[in-house]
C-alpha cells in the first residue's frame, strides 16, 4: 500500500507540472538553448523614458512597451527617493519610476507572456538588497525569479519555463550597499562581463573587452549606445542601431571574443535593426557577408545593407 501510495503521488506530482514549452521567446529552437546560449536584446536606462517623464531620457516607451516591443534586458539603476527605491539617471529630481511599480509592470507582462524569459540588469550604491528584496515581494515578482549557484550550469529557456523561473536578476554593487545575500539576487558582475559603455566616437565600438566583470564569465554584455549627448536622441541611437554598423559591431565582437553577444543593449530600442541582429546572431536570419576587417569605421554611417 505504502509503495501504491508513494507511485500516486509521483503521477499527481507530474500531473500538476505544466507541459514543457514549445515556444521559449518566440522560437521553438530556443527551448533547448542553454540560457547562456541565446542572444537577448536589451535597453539601457531603460526606465529612463519619454513615457516616465526623465530629462535625460535614453528610452522614449515605458517600460512595458519594451517588452511587448520584444526587449528582454533591462537596465535599472536604484537610488533612494524620499525614503523609497526609485528608479532614477543620476538625479531623481529629472525624473524616474518607483521600482516596485517597474516590478509590477514586469510582474504583469510575465503573466500575459507565460513563454517569455526576461532579465534585469540592476544596480545600487546607496539602496541595500534587503531593500531591493522587499519591492520584489511587494510587486510579486520573486516568485518568479531564478535562484543559481555559481558555476552550476545553466538550464535550457525551456526548463526555466517550465518551472515558473522566468527572470534573472543581476545585481551589482552589492558589497558596498549591504544587506542579506539572495540565491536569486546574482552578483553581475562576477557573472557577466560587459564592453566599456563611455562611447563617443565610431572608433569606440572596436572596445570589445572587458570594461566590467571578468573576462570570460557566463554571459557577455555588448553595450552599443552613445554617451555624447547629455539628453540622447532617437536620431543619435539611429547611428549606432542601424545597420551595417550595428550587426558588424556585433559580429566583430563575436569574432574577436570568439564570444556569443548576449544582451545587447541599446537606447531607443524602436530606432534601427536590434531585434533582426540579435535574431542574426541566435541564426534566424542570414548574417552579411560584411568585411569585419573594416570595422570599426572612421565616421558613422546610417545606411542600410
Amino acid at each position: 500500500m505504502r509503495h501504491a501510495l508513494a507511485a500516486l503521488s509521483v503521477i499527481l506530482l507530474a500531473c500538476d507540472s505544466p507541459p514543457p514549452p514549445t515556444v521559449c521567446n518566440g522560437h521553438a529552437e530556443l527551448c533547448a538553448r542553454t540560457y547562456d546560449a541565446v542572444a537577448f536584446p536589451g535597453t539601457h536606462d531603460a526606465y529612463a523614458s519619454v513615457a516616465n517623464g526623465v530629462y535625460a531620457h535614453d528610452q522614449t516607451y515605458s517600460l512595458t512597451r519594451q517588452l511587448q516591443d520584444g526587449v528582454r534586458v533591462l537596465h535599472l539603476e536604484i537610488l533612494p527617493n524620499n525614503g523609497e527605491p526609485w528608479l532614477c539617471h543620476a538625479i531623481c529630481g529629472l525624473g524616474g519610476q518607483s521600482l516596485v511599480s517597474a516590478l509590477q509592470e514586469v510582474r504583469a507582462f510575465l503573466d500575459a507572456s507565460p513563454t517569455e524569459v526576461v532579465t534585469l540588469l540592476t544596480e545600487s550604491s546607496q539602496v541595500t538588497t534587503d531593500q531591493i528584496a522587499a519591492e520584489f515581494d511587494a510587486a510579486d515578482l520573486k516568485r518568479y525569479a531564478r535562484a543559481h549557484t555559481l558555476g552550476q550550469p545553466w538550464p535550457t529557456l525551456g526548463a526555466m519555463i517550465q518551472s515558473g523561473e522566468r527572470v534573472v536578476v543581476f545585481h551589482a554593487d552589492q558589497s558596498s550597499t549591504g544587506g542579506a545575500a539572495f540565491d536569486w539576487m546574482l552578483d553581475r558582475f562576477a557573472w557577466t562581463w560587459e564592453t566599456p559603455w563611455n562611447n563617443v566616437t565610431s572608433t569606440d565600438f572596436g572596445r570589445c573587452d572587458a570594461d566590467r566583470g571578468t573576462k570570460g564569465s557566463s554571459l557577455y554584455v555588448v553595450d552599443n549606445y552613445l554617451e555624447d549627448l547629455v539628453v540622447e536622441t532617437p536620431e543619435n541611437a539611429a547611428l549606432t542601431n542601424t545597420n551595417p554598423f550595428l550587426i558588424d559591431r556585433l559580429l566583430h565582437c563575436r569574432q574577436v571574443e570568439s564570444t556569443l553577444p548576449n544582451f545587447v543593449m541599446v537606447n531607443f530600442e524602436e530606432v534601427g535593426d536590434v531585434f533582426h541582429d540579435v535574431d542574426v546572431l541566435n541564426g534566424f536570419a542570414p548574417a552579411p557577408s560584411d568585411d569585419l576587417s573594416k570595422f570599426p569605421p572612421s565616421s558613422f554611417d546610417a545606411g542600410t545593407d
